[in-house]
């Protein structure tokens, strides 16, 4: 069953340590017009490349190029009784084998809109999350005609795509981070027909001409964490989870983690951790660890 094929899918990264070669801006704003409020912004963004080359004991050799961006924007405030805490994510990687084809390894762009309306630590909130992909997926197949395998593209935009609205709970800490637990939460996603299995397919709200459209209702919870430890040291984390039963297929995980250490003015070490489980596309939990060493430019006013 093919994997990584959702916009909260990662495969499993063949070269593990990268060294960046582009710039990384980040800019941090922080307004404060009264006691009672304050907001804060942030804008977070990679552009990074590799080239790995290995051979094993069996003399098989191994070259890839690899291109990876990543943009993070976050914008709170908190005024009174009324505050929202909204962030949208996007990425988009690239693997080129030698001799062989270019191999989509991230795409995602993913918005999470949080609305919290008391003042108490603990506040009753109003979620929307979205997710889609950037561009469509490739599946190898065989073409009889032609009597030769062939790569076919599948999905896109929208196909799949994930839509969330939760009304619960949201406890907030470190001035901007949160935990929401959305107790009840309903979930529309769509899935492109050649790549859902049977079961679910048979088990569709809608079908469309190229996707099967599930329309779910349980519970989340979401993680949006961002937290420095000093002036050389940052933790970004972002997860949520959704789950309508207790069994395999009723639960979907993404799990985003971050750690930047910031070594000397512009040299920055950024190591990047992924999980992933949808069981729409395999009961194997995806894994992707990524270490990057570059220069970065980070701006705070």
């Amino acid at each position: 069953m093919p994997i990584a094929q959702s916009p909260f899918a990662f495969p499993p990264a063949r070269d593990t340590n990268r060294v960046a070669v582009a710039a990384l801006p980040v800019d941090t704003s922080w307004k404060e017009s009264a006691s009672s409020r304050f907001a804060s912004s942030s804008l977070y963004g990679s552009l990074s490349a590799s080239y790995t080359a290995s051979q094993n004991w069996g003399s098989q050799s191994l070259k890839n190029y690899a291109f990876v961006g990543n943009v993070l924007y976050r914008h709170n405030l908190f005024e009174g009784n009324r505050n929202h805490m909204h962030q949208v994510m996007a990425d988009l990687g690239y693997l080129k084998f030698i001799d062989s084809v270019w191999v989509k390894n991230m795409d995602r762009v993913q918005a999470n809109l949080l609305w919290s309306s008391t003042s108490k630590r603990f506040n009753q909130s109003y979620m929307v999350s979205f997710g889609t992909q950037f561009l469509p997926n490739t599946f190898a197949d065989y073409d009889f005609e032609l009597n030769k395998p062939v790569e076919r593209s599948v999905g896109g935009f929208l196909n799949p795509f994930i839509l969330e609205a939760g009304y619960g709970a949201v406890f907030t800490f470190w001035n901007t981070s949160n935990v929401n637990f959305a107790f009840a939460t309903i979930r529309l996603n769509s899935s492109p027909k050649e790549l859902t299995p049977l079961p679910f397919a048979e088990s569709n709200t809608l079908e469309g001409r190229h996707a099967y459209y599930f329309l779910t209702y349980g519970f989340s919870v979401a993680a949006a964490i961002n937290k420095s430890f000093g002036q050389h040291v940052q933790w970004i984390n972002n997860t949520r989870l959704f789950g309508n039963g207790i069994n395999r297929d009723h639960v979907n995980m993404d799990f985003s983690n971050m750690v930047v250490v910031k070594l000397w003015k512009y040299l920055q070490l950024r190591m990047d951790t992924r999980l992933a489980y949808n069981p729409m596309l395999n009961y194997n939990l995806q894994f992707r660890q990524e270490v990057l060493v570059g220069f970065f430019y980070e701006r705070n006013k």
